[in-house]
């Protein structure tokens, strides 16, 4: 049986550092040492972190580890954003998003 942080690692074969996994699983309240069950990949908590991580994954550097590369392309990247995107909407939640700043920049009004 397949504990949480395997499914979530199982989202891409980009090597996600575990801090990262346990910040988003904590923000969204999920174990990550739980075994997976059926209700638990379809849980809405279990899809946030999913697009949080999607998210997090279209902004990651490439990188080289134990001579193995691992890059995205534009396309990609704009595709795991759209992905993350697509399950904040079905889940209603906006927190991952970019938010738009108003207010005052500059001397003069």
């Amino acid at each position: 049986m397949n504990t949480v942080l395997e499914a979530l690692r199982g989202i891409n074969s980009y090597p996600i550092p575990l801090r990262t996994i346990k910040e988003v699983a904590e923000r969204r309240v999920v174990d990550i040492y739980s075994e997976t069950t059926l209700s638990m990949l379809k849980s809405r908590e279990f899809n946030l972190c999913r697009a949080d991580l999607l998210l997090w994954l279209s902004y990651a550097p490439n990188v080289t580890q134990g001579g193995q590369s691992y890059s995205f392309t534009d396309e990609q990247r704009l595709r795991m954003r759209n992905m993350a995107q697509q399950l904040y909407d079905e889940l209603e939640e906006d927190e991952g998003l970019p938010k738009t700043l108003y207010g005052y920049k500059g001397k003069r009004l």
